[in-house]
This record gives structure tokens, sequence and C-alpha cells, in this order.
């Protein structure tokens, strides 16, 4: 029996944390859904209400609502 994976908890974008001036990939639910994300290097919030992050943000939010979409094949 197939199981359904919801593919924005597998699929992953890079986030720029500032203070280690690194790019570190997260899931695109946890872009899309979270205020802030949690660097894993020097555990510094990432604020993605941040203007730095907003085109990210959006970008995120349309992707998920794209892949969420019922497909036509099934």
């Amino acid at each position: 029996m197939a199981r359904q994976v919801d593919t924005s908890e597998v699929f992953k974008h890079p986030v720029h944390c500032f203070r280690c001036d690194e790019a570190f990939y997260f899931t695109l639910r946890a872009i899309g859904e979270e205020e802030k994300l949690k660097c894993p290097v020097c555990r510094t919030g990432i604020n993605l209400s941040d203007d730095g992050y907003k085109s990210l943000v959006a970008s995120v939010r349309d992707t998920i609502r794209s892949i969420s979409q019922p497909s036509l094949a099934a």
C-alpha cells in the first residue's frame, strides 16, 4: 500500500544565518510556518519575519501551496 508523503516535510531549502554568515538547510514546512528558526551552529534565532527573509518565506509558501494541491493523475 502506497504511503502519502508530505513533501514539504522532506524538501529543504537553505536559510542564511547572518551571525555565522553561512546557510543551513531547513524543511519547507519549517520555513513556511515558523516565525523563527534556530541556527544549528551558533544557536541564534533566525527571525523569518525580518525584511531579508520575506521573499524567501513568500516563495516557500507558494511552493508548499503548489505541491499540496492534489495531482490530476491521482
